[in-house]
């Protein structure tokens, strides 16, 4: 299969080009490296197939789970954050890194009206977060429907009407999914450690999915050294309308010591797909990006099902993390029949020599998993820059508050609402925004890809931006949704010397000029400053469906701990 440039489509390029070079087919039946180079120029991409294994689901009902029990303070602990060795030294330099993208304009606060429906979600607590009595910070899931709205924040699972009266939980994670309790007996007396969850909602078929990770026996990750050695995703979908909750675990180790961290969750009509950064869970340090693929019908009815793998993706020889899976928000019959997964450079650089931590890297890779041949297939395509940003300052205290680095956090979404099959994403970058230092921006925009024969042969950027403010404030975290008219929302989190730390969402319609976002708004602003120093590691943004064409995002905002806020927009 050759890359071929893309006929009767136009890619629009702004202020960079997008090149599309180097396709790779990953046949899934061994494991073992399986490239398949088809250009001579640009980097090249690979990954590794490893076999499948069957998972027994089980059955439970929501409407029967107990609610948890209120708990004490113990502590106030962070969930761990695993990434490159490079990222505190290059907070540290990052708000005078002359490497870092100029923004060519600045956002604007609206102070107008805004048509928002929203509500209180959960805040920090031992009751909400009972692993550490209380943590930080706040990793967040959202799906919601027409009716009933679901999240998950940490530990934790609620769902709430659309008027955000709660009816189901908080739930613990443990109870949610009928996790057992670690062995040996006693070895970690808090339970299961259960973090990042994901979540959406199936428009076409009224489910809620909810995915957690579980790791234990990993002192690398500072987790259950004692224990028995685990690391499972933990997946259920739930009908609403009868409470039956079909729930998996998957083994994420596959036979090594390896544990997963940071969840990254997608579907589409076909596939449920699940990604993970893995770390060695003795050292802590990053061995590759794995993914799974299960059928999705099977899941929905609580059958047996075999998930294949994918790993150790690289683009240029250079190895990949955050292989985000997307959100496939289409009818079925527009579902472009592959699922689709997409990663920026991060802890090892790009191909071109940047190492993302103090020089800027560029470009993207978009796989395409086609469940109907078991293969992967993948190009890469050029961008503008980004680079790891500085922390956030807030009020009394300067670059304090958490912005990750170059991974893209929030799960990108492919949608058909504009007319054209793009995939929605933003990431963190540092931003030089004309003031004496450089402030932590967004990089967002939507790529484009081709298909033929169910393999990507093409892919580039259709728009693209940056978002950022003047002055010290902030902008982090941001979670992209767009609907069935092609409106574009993104939520995302700001802060400054003279603003507590709150939440905004901008967005843009259809017939927008491209790579242009409104005026950001406020949907709640901080009360206090916050002591907490980590921020988030990802947000969340969900559509309710075609019939009620609905976007739904959910953040967090100081009241000197963290809460939450979920809206529609």
């Amino acid at each position: 299969m050759k890359s071929r440039h893309v006929t009767g489509k136009t890619f629009v390029i702004l202020a960079a080009v997008a090149l599309v070079v180097s396709a790779v087919s990953v046949s899934m039946v061994a494991a073992s490296p399986l490239t398949h180079h088809s250009a001579t120029s640009g980097p090249k991409l690979s990954a590794k197939s490893i076999a499948g294994h069957q998972v027994i689901g089980q059955t439970l009902n929501v409407f029967n789970l107990p609610k948890e029990t209120a708990s004490q303070a113990s502590a106030h602990r962070s969930m761990p954050l695993l990434s490159g060795s490079k990222l505190i030294p290059a907070k540290a330099a990052a708000a005078h890194n002359t490497h870092a993208p100029k923004a060519s304009g600045l956002a604007q606060t609206s102070d107008s009206k805004s048509s928002v429906i929203g509500f209180q979600g959960m805040q920090d607590s031992a009751t909400i977060c009972p692993y550490f009595g209380g943590c930080q910070p706040p990793d967040m899931a959202l799906a919601s429907g027409p009716s009933f709205v679901l999240q998950a924040v940490n530990t934790s699972i609620e769902i709430y009407n659309t008027k955000g009266v709660p009816v189901v939980g908080p739930v613990n994670s443990q109870v949610f999914f009928g996790i057992p309790n670690p062995t040996p007996a006693g070895c970690d007396p808090a339970g299961p450690f259960t973090s990042d969850p994901r979540a959406f909602y199936d428009m076409n078929t009224g489910l809620f999915w909810v995915a957690f990770l579980q790791v234990e026996g990993a002192p690398g990750f500072g987790i259950a050294p004692n224990c028995d050695f685990v690391t499972k995703y933990w997946i259920a979908n739930l009908s609403m309308k009868t409470g039956i909750e079909h729930v998996y675990s998957f083994d994420m180790s596959l036979g090594t010591t390896n544990a997963a961290d940071y969840t990254q969750f997608g579907f589409n009509k076909d596939v449920i797909a699940f990604s993970g950064n893995m770390f060695d869970s003795i050292a802590g340090t990053y061995s590759y990006a794995e993914s799974g693929f299960a059928n999705k019908a099977a899941m929905q009815n609580g059958l047996p099902v075999t998930a294949n793998f994918v790993a150790d993706y690289t683009v240029g020889g250079v190895v990949l993390d955050t292989v985000q899976p997307v959100e496939t928000i289409t009818t079925p019959v527009l579902d472009p029949g592959v699922e689709y997964l997409v990663s920026s450079f991060n802890i090892f650089g790009d191909p071109f020599g940047d190492d993302c931590f103090f020089t800027a890297c560029h470009g993207f890779s978009i796989w395409a998993y086609n469940p109907a041949t078991n293969t992967i297939s993948g190009v890469f395509a050029d961008s503008n820059p980004y680079v790891t940003p500085p922390n956030a300052d807030q009020p009394g205290c300067s670059q304090c508050v958490e912005t990750i680095d170059t991974r893209i956090t929030g799960t990108p979404v492919y949608s058909v609402g504009s007319g054209n099959g793009l995939i929605s994403f933003s990431l963190d970058t540092a931003i030089q925004n004309g003031a004496a230092s450089t402030v932590p921006g967004i990089f967002w925009g939507q790529l484009q890809p081709a298909l033929t024969g169910g393999s990507v042969f093409a892919a580039g950027i259709y728009q693209s931006s940056y978002l950022a403010f003047a002055g010290d404030q902030a902008a982090s975290f941001g979670a992209m949704m767009q609907d069935k008219n092609g409106r574009l929302v993104m939520v995302f989190d700001t802060m400054s010397a003279s603003l507590n730390p709150s939440i905004m969402y901008t967005g843009r319609a259809k017939g927008d000029p491209l790579g242009s976002l409104r005026s950001p708004h406020f949907l709640i602003k901080g009360t206090v400053t916050t002591f907490d120093s980590r921020w988030g590691d990802f947000e969340a943004a969900s559509y309710d469906g075609f019939s009620t064409n609905h976007i739904w995002v959910a953040s967090q905002y100081s009241i000197g701990d963290w809460a939450t806020f979920i809206a529609r927009v």
